[in-house]
């Protein structure tokens, strides 16, 4: 079914009604949690794939006058390329796979971007023929796309290679199982497949996605609520809520009735920092190398100390002794 005179199916517009939905919420979400950088990333998730589907939903329509076809097919299939470009860049950054960083920077520009932008347009002035130059276009991209999910099903199991239990590693292979249809959008292209199993296919990956997104979301939500429940004394049967949570501990903190570990733990959840960072500046306080800190959470020493680089920033401190003497203050006001 068809909406009005366009080209668009109703099942793509169903898919792009709840991706704005989910769109406006997370910016606010975002918004309201600046430091949660993986939310960012998810938001420019959604943003490539409204985009996508708008695209491929109105374009290219014949019985449209203008733009001209070559523009239509340009739009269409040129916003199918962004989409299937920033997975690459969103699993590099949301789950730290620093083996993809040169795909992620420099591989896809280069052989899927550059080819479509550069053979496609090209093809068509020298022949005129549209399909030709979208299937000479899509040669390379289509086989990069390969070389992609390949080095990146390689780098989630180098990370979590240590510890296969680790939930983290079912969450980024379910995402990565996810985004196999976005990864394959060069072949959607190739073989002209028709809108709807096109948009059913990468759409479906975005509600795994999303659905995998809300439940971390909640986990770490009641991890934080128990954290505080523990730290204001209760015994985790507490029905309050975090603001009376908070205020109790403000209370006992006031009073000299809290714990130097607890006022370490205060501390590291009122100044602004990354659950990864939380993580690090806690294997720093018990006086571990970064070389260590890096195996302990199964991240590169060049991660760790961009992430230290970015707390000594945040808490106005250069160094190590700096951070900790800082937190003692704190502590002590």
């Amino acid at each position: 079914m068809r909406i009005g005179r366009t080209d668009m199916h109703v099942v793509t517009l169903v898919f792009i009604i709840l991706e704005l939905i989910m769109f406006v919420y997370q910016v606010f979400f975002y918004l309201s949690h600046p430091q949660d950088r993986r939310r960012l990333y998810y938001v420019g998730l959604l943003l490539f794939l409204i985009l996508k589907n708008t695209a491929s939903g109105f374009f290219p329509d014949p019985n449209l006058d203008s733009p001209p076809m070559v523009v239509q097919y340009a739009i269409a299939y040129g916003m199918g390329f962004l989409m299937g470009a920033y997975f690459p860049y969103y699993f590099y950054k949301a789950f730290d796979l620093t083996r993809l960083r040169w795909h992620a920077l420099y591989g896809v520009p280069l052989f899927i971007l550059l080819p479509f932008a550069v053979i496609f347009p090209g093809k068509f002035i020298f022949d005129g023929d549209i399909d030709k130059a979208i299937n000479y276009g899509m040669v390379i991209p289509a086989g990069y796309a390969l070389v992609l999910l390949y080095t990146i099903q390689q780098s989630i199991q180098a990370k979590y290679r240590k510890d296969i239990q680790d939930r983290r590693f079912f969450e980024v292979t379910a995402v990565y199982m996810a985004v196999i249809p976005w990864a394959s959008l060069p072949f959607f292209a190739f073989f002209r497949i028709h809108q709807v199993p096109e948009a059913l296919l990468t759409n479906i990956g975005f509600i795994v996605i999303t659905i995998l997104f809300i439940r971390r979301s909640i986990q770490e939500s009641r991890e934080e609520y128990d954290r505080l429940s523990t730290l204001a004394g209760g015994d985790g049967q507490v029905s309050l809520s975090k603001l009376d949570l908070i205020d109790q501990m403000v209370k006992q903190l006031q009073s000299s009735e809290i714990s130097p570990s607890q006022r370490f733990e205060i501390n590291l959840n009122t100044v602004g920092l990354t659950t990864r960072e939380k993580e690090i500046v806690r294997l720093i306080k018990v006086g571990k190398t970064y070389k260590v800190i890096a195996d302990e959470l199964f991240i590169s020493e060049r991660t760790v100390s961009k992430h230290v680089q970015n707390i000594f920033e945040k808490l106005g401190v250069s160094n190590r002794v700096e951070l900790l003497n800082r937190l003692d203050i704190w502590e002590s006001g």
